[in-house]
């Protein structure tokens, strides 16, 4: 699914970027500072923990949400890049701080299928399209989860998106467990059927928001 620069035909939900004083800053670095490599963070601040992936996203990493929770290292996969249009086989993170927490705590053997979109119109807001192949309703349909922060060095970006692709293998720098209501769209969540697609789901969605 495509979709614009500013214009938003398919009235994508908007979640404005975190302002994020200089406090909060320097206690989100020191957070990181000291959770050894490849270990999980001790969250315990009042802030949104997308607040906090949202400030390592500005500080160069990248994540990847998996329901997978401890994933010593990544390795290359073939799969669909995020226009499901060309077959890469790579690993795969976002620069965007809600998005992989959606993949982290939707709980992937009960939904199967994955309809999403995610844009960055402009610098301090992002746009989101989520649904799932079951009942967002109940909860069987989320999980516990864990978004993996990664180094960035290895990545490229896919163009038109804000997925990356790093083709060699990826240790991860720290990893962060979520939950579903960590996940600030959960309620908003879509659900669809077996012969649903990007496309149709998108209309419904803005039909209805219509």
């Amino acid at each position: 699914m495509s979709v614009g620069h500013l214009w938003n035909p398919w009235r994508l939900r908007v979640m404005r970027h975190p302002q994020l004083a200089a406090a909060e800053r320097e206690q989100f670095d020191a957070l990181l500072a000291r959770t050894p490599e490849g270990a999980e963070v001790d969250y315990g601040l009042p802030q949104p923990k997308w607040w906090f992936l949202h400030h390592l996203v500005t500080r160069g990493y990248l994540l990847h949400g998996s329901n997978e929770r401890d994933i010593a290292e990544f390795e290359t996969r073939p799969s669909f890049d995020a226009h499901n249009v060309r077959k890469v086989e790579a690993v795969f993170a976002s620069d965007d701080a809600i998005w992989p927490l959606y993949f982290a705590v939707v709980n992937r053997p009960v939904a199967q299928s994955y309809i999403n979109c995610c844009d960055h119109p402009g610098n301090d807001t992002s746009r989101y399209l989520f649904s799932i192949g079951s009942d967002p309703r109940e909860a069987r349909s989320w999980t516990t989860g864990t978004v993996y922060v990664l180094p960035s060095e290895t990545f490229q970006p896919t163009p038109g998106s804000r997925e990356l692709t790093s083709a060699v293998p990826v240790r991860p720098r720290a990893r962060l467990t979520v939950e579903p209501d960590d996940f600030p769209f959960k309620a908003l969540t879509r659900g669809h059927g077996k012969r649903a697609t990007p496309r149709s789901v998108a209309i419904r969605h803005a039909l209805r928001l219509r």
